[in-house]
């Protein structure tokens, strides 16, 4: 289902039965009730709002065209206020314990500390050059740090560690070429790491919560983006922008397990309510990849529209902004996709080929099976509607394991693999 919003719609946030998008060339926010996919409202807010920030009742909208915040009360609709803050304000992020809103100033190298309850401007931080969404401390139960907040600074390559009671930097951290959003672990782990992604250094930053201490780099691949650990923390999925991968890193093996293939141009994920899946957007492409965050694999890539946004979770629904000026809504069970196609069988066939053969699905999910994508571990692709396909140019004396998906109408389904086989 597909719904029309406004031009150059953000990442949708949702808010107990409403899921809110703002539209940046519009100067608006849309109002789509999430049980019935209907669009009942669109307010006015100001010039560029930028994504939103949704906390109890509130929404808090950056307009970047005008240095303030809006505050809506998510249940009246009614526009509250609008709060002063510096240059073009980015999506804000709620510290301790929801008492205070931070706010990057990615214009003015700052970042603005309003009051929650009463909607005022209590400090202004300066903290590194360009400032972008910064996350909120959580620690572990042994130790909080909900009263921390990490801003990075795409300009200096730094973290600013804020303190919002302090209202000052209490620690800078030095990290790779222009960070990006963070993450923290989750306090299910045990840990109280910080991962910071590093776009122009194709690694992550790892720096302890409670002192700042930078425990080393992981290498990923080109372009990294915000991380997503899962709910325990013992994998963390970062997406690569600029190579169209997840790197799979496991916590307790303190590496890189496996790279998972997705699309084009994966930007930040969303994770499921469970925290057992992870959604990941091909902002370059049509989809988004359906990740099992326990056991780190991909389990489906799912249609929606043209540079699709970080999608909005709402139980098994996915609320998805697109380039167009849409909002496409995906029932995101897995019984939408196709089963996997075992088993598959691959045998060398004439000299750098090989024969595959497999079956269909036993649920093809949503619609009939349309074809069959097929990925070699050296990088050849294929599309077939039949059960059977031999893939040629393959090196020569090197062992190569196969890849097959289903796809119908909505999804590219669960993945089968074959065994590696040595190719003559």
């Amino acid at each position: 289902m597909t719904l029309d919003v406004g031009n150059e719609p953000t990442t949708p946030v949702v808010s107990g039965d409403r899921v809110f998008v703002a539209n940046r060339a519009d100067g608006t926010v849309t109002v789509i009730d999430r049980l019935t996919n209907t669009v009942v409202d669109t307010l006015q807010v100001g010039l560029a709002p930028s994504t939103p920030l949704a906390s109890a009742d509130r929404l808090y909208v950056p307009l970047t065209g005008e240095w303030k915040i809006a505050v809506i009360n998510t249940q009246t609709l009614e526009l509250i206020t609008r709060i002063p803050v510096g240059d073009s304000p980015l999506t804000p992020v709620m510290a301790s314990a929801g008492a205070t809103l931070v706010v990057p100033n990615s214009g003015s190298n700052s970042v603005s500390l309003i009051d929650a309850a009463t909607g005022t401007l209590t400090a202004t931080v300066p903290v590194g050059i360009r400032p972008t969404t910064p996350v909120a401390g959580v620690g572990t139960q042994f130790q909080s740090y909900l009263d921390r907040v990490y801003v990075p600074n795409q300009g200096s390559d730094t973290v600013s560690v804020v303190d919002t009671r302090k209202a000052a930097v209490i620690a800078t951290v030095s990290v790779g070429g222009s960070p990006g959003e963070p993450a923290t672990s989750p306090p299910l782990s045990g840990s109280d790491v910080v991962y910071v992604p590093n776009l122009n250094s194709s690694n992550t930053t790892v720096f302890r919560e409670n002192d700042g201490t930078v425990l080393g780099q992981i290498a990923t691949q080109a372009g990294p983006v915000q991380p997503s650990p899962n709910v325990d923390g013992s994998l963390v999925f970062i997406p690569n922008s600029q190579s169209g991968t997840v790197s799979v890193f496991d916590e307790a093996k303190q590496e890189v397990i496996r790279t998972l293939r997705i699309g084009r141009s994966p930007g930040p994920g969303a994770k499921s309510p469970d925290g057992r899946t992870i959604y990941i957007p091909n902002q370059g492409g049509t989809t988004v990849g359906v990740i099992d965050a326990t056991r780190g694999t991909l389990a489906a890539i799912v249609r929606v529209g043209p540079h699709p946004s970080t999608p909005a979770v709402a139980g098994t629904k996915l609320f998805v902004s697109n380039a167009q000026g849409t909002v496409t809504v995906v029932d995101a069970s897995s019984r939408i996709w196709p089963t996997a196609p075992w088993p598959v069988r691959a045998a060398a066939a004439s000299k750098g080929s090989v024969a595959l053969t497999w079956r269909a699905p036993a649920d093809s999910g949503v619609g009939p099976v349309l074809h069959y994508n097929v990925f070699a571990s050296t990088g050849q692709t294929c599309v077939t509607t039949h059960l059977s396909y031999v893939i040629r140019g393959l090196p020569s004396g090197q062992r190569v394991t196969f890849e097959v998906r289903a796809v119908n109408r909505s999804a590219a389904g669960n993945a089968a693999m074959s065994r590696a086989v040595l190719v003559r």
